[in-house]
């Protein structure tokens, strides 16, 4: 089984030139799951490379099948369910109904959340006979089943890097369908456009041996809809010193909304070889969020991009949450020694 992006990161060395492939955002794809403490279901962290993108609003050009999902229903065993979530989600998120029927399989996408950086869409997959798609495969304690696609592509145009996750689960096991989700964060500001969705080759883990894919259906379906949304991300004062572990950073930009955060900074590098520089003030900076009543969410463990200048390392770390966030219950984000008050 392959490592996970995030165990993976743990380990990265570059060289001079990998690293200048890291400003190009092109990051190789991993494959298997890895468990987040969410509560359904988890997520099988992926890297998506430069064609990976944002897709959002109503489709065209696919034909859309069945009844609009709101955001809120269609994302609710993603992000929670809870009346305060569904508000936000509803607000935040936008249905869109676009499907492809091949080989007897449809697949719908139901709706889409986004913001500045990160996006999340939810897919339906179902058999056009009523007939349950994978009689039989059983889902993990974590409530994730054993699926995947030989290729997905969601693609509008974003030229930068992306890391995110991808996995299957099932919504509603009385109907004959399961859910695909897409979770995903640039390097960069997402811009509206249209999007290009393309599915192809459903395959499952008999058992959940993932050394054992076998293909379902060998199609290829494809989506073609336009992107808008109202981003709701707050953007936090920056320009501050950290202290990471001895070593003095600057703070660059710090961005929150419901779904998601990105953190920047800027670490001196004054070695005279960059060829021995490691992932140190990437991975091991804590990251959290405090909430109004006391409680906190850990982010520390969050993916992002190190992008190597002059004599100093830029370093971004962003994700999206386990849940849905209301801005107005977070009291502040800590990033190393430094805590900044969020004040939406």
């Amino acid at each position: 089984m392959l490592k996970s992006y995030r165990e993976s990161m743990n380990d990265l060395r570059f060289t001079r030139e990998e690293k200048n492939s890291m400003v190009d955002g092109l990051m190789a794809a991993m494959e298997s799951p890895k468990p987040k403490h969410k509560v359904l279901p988890l997520r099988r962290m992926v890297a998506v490379g430069a064609a990976a993108a944002l897709v959002l609003a109503l489709g065209v050009g696919a034909a859309a099948t069945g009844v609009l999902k709101s955001a809120g229903e269609a994302f609710a065993g993603v992000f929670g369910g809870a009346p305060a979530q569904t508000e936000i989600i509803d607000r935040i998120g936008y249905p869109v109904g676009a499907s492809d029927t091949v080989d007897g399989i449809t697949i719908t996408a139901d709706a889409i959340l986004g913001d500045t950086y990160s996006y999340a869409i939810v897919y339906t997959i179902a058999r056009t006979d009523g007939e349950p798609l994978a009689e039989g495969i059983a889902p993990n304690e974590l409530g994730y089943l054993p699926m995947t696609f030989e290729e997905a592509d969601s693609d509008v145009g974003h030229m930068g890097g992306m890391h995110g996750t991808s996995y299957f689960y099932d919504a509603d096991p009385a109907d004959n369908a399961v859910q695909y989700v897409e979770l995903r964060t640039a390097d960069g500001p997402l811009q509206p456009g249209t999007a290009k969705v393309t599915l192809q080759g459903l395959c499952v883990f008999p058992d959940g041996d993932y050394s054992n894919k076998q293909t379902l259906v060998s199609g290829k379906w494809s989506f073609k809809f336009q992107f808008a949304f109202e981003d709701s991300s707050i953007q936090l004062p920056a320009g501050q010193t950290v202290n990471l572990d001895g070593v003095e950073a600057t703070l660059d930009r710090v961005e929150l909304s419901p779904l998601s955060f990105l953190v920047e900074y800027t670490v001196p590098d004054t070695r005279a070889s960059d060829e021995v520089w490691s992932n140190d003030h990437f991975q091991t900076v804590p990251i959290s969020l405090t909430m109004k009543d006391g409680s906190t969410v850990d982010l520390s463990n969050a993916g992002g991009s190190v992008r190597p200048q002059d004599q100093v390392i830029v370093c971004q770390r962003s994700d999206i949450f386990e849940a849905i966030l209301s801005l107005d219950e977070v009291a502040s984000i800590t990033i190393g020694d430094l805590t900044l008050p969020v004040n939406p």
